[in-house]
């Protein structure tokens, strides 16, 4: 029973770390929590970024990264990555670690805003 008790907290745990904080930097009460944003390697290669950027716009809205949208300067395949892969990671929940990486640094930059 204990081993059963001890696999649940372990498991509790993680998800607390994987999915629980959920605000940037924000103080709530005394508890501060922090949010998460899945944003691409810089060491991804470019044909890979492209792909995701394609596949993650057919599913989430990408207008942002369209030109004329706050978020499509600079006109580059990692920029437009970073806000795809992050537009997916809100949706779906999960960051593809293989071209990404997920950071507490909030990638926003002008009117460019990253939720």
């Amino acid at each position: 029973m204990n081993k059963i008790n001890v696999s649940l907290l372990l498991i509790s745990c993680i998800f607390c770390v994987v999915h629980g904080f959920e605000t940037n930097s924000a103080s709530i009460g005394r508890k501060q929590v922090v949010k998460w944003y899945c944003i691409a390697q810089p060491s991804a290669p470019q044909e890979k970024l492209q792909g995701l950027i394609d596949y993650a716009c057919g599913v989430v809205d990408c207008s942002a990264i369209q030109p004329g949208g706050s978020c499509y300067y600079p006109n580059m395949i990692v920029s437009h990555a970073d806000y795809a892969l992050n537009q997916l990671y809100r949706y779906k929940g999960s960051c593809n670690l293989y071209i990404a990486t997920i950071t507490s640094v909030n990638p926003s930059y002008g009117s460019c805003m990253y939720s």
